[in-house]
């Protein structure tokens, strides 16, 4: 004889709960399909297809399709400049210079961010919206840079001219990701770190 358990009518599973993404989720969605493709192949429809939900989800958090591009632009001034000015302000010129130079050497996540950095700045040859949040992300990376060597004791127009130079060598580092091994790339840093920060000459 079967028990009450067996007695029992099948039931159909439970659906599980309904899946919805934050402002931040279309947001990274996007800005993978910048690095990936480009700028032109960010659509809201083809985001809500790629992601599996519909297209109100994307107008709960957005106006348009400038609305996404312009919060994908605001979202990389935080993550690349905004959080890295406050962690690394007020350090010393010496440990800020080798610390900011090496920052493209910091992994896989490195990696990607210099990837997304790329893809904006190749956005910004074409478009006026893109070229003003990549010029205010110079201006202030170049000030931070600027503020520490001024503190260091070099006059205005020195402190400009090295912190130009320090930043050329972070962006190139980045860039030729493969050239060299870390061993090589750590004595590299430390030599142009060594170079930068040299007194100013007589005369």
């Amino acid at each position: 004889m079967k028990n009450d358990e067996e007695n029992k009518p099948a039931t159909k599973p439970a659906k599980g709960p309904r899946r919805t993404l934050t402002r931040l989720d279309w947001i990274d969605a996007a800005t993978e399909i910048l690095v990936s493709k480009s700028v032109d192949a960010i659509h809201p429809a083809t985001l809500a297809r790629d992601l599996g939900i519909t297209i109100g989800s994307f107008y709960y958090h957005f106006r348009d399709r400038n609305d996404l591009l312009a919060s994908v632009l605001r979202q990389w001034h935080e993550r690349t400049t905004a959080q890295v000015m406050q962690e690394y302000a007020g350090m010393p010129i010496d440990e800020l210079a080798y610390e900011l130079m090496a920052l493209p050497l910091h992994g896989l996540t490195a990696r990607h961010a210099a990837m997304v950095e790329f893809a904006i700045r190749g956005w910004a040859r074409r478009d006026d919206m893109a070229r003003q949040a990549v010029l205010e992300v110079d201006q202030q990376r170049l000030a931070l840079y600027t503020d520490a060597l001024r503190k260091s004791g070099f006059g205005k127009a020195e402190a400009e001219n090295r912190a130009f130079l320090i930043y050329s060598v972070q962006m190139s580092q980045a860039l030729l990701w493969d050239v060299n091994d870390e061993k090589a790339r750590k004595r590299q840093l430390n030599f142009a770190k060594k170079l930068f920060l040299l007194p100013l000459a007589p005369g």
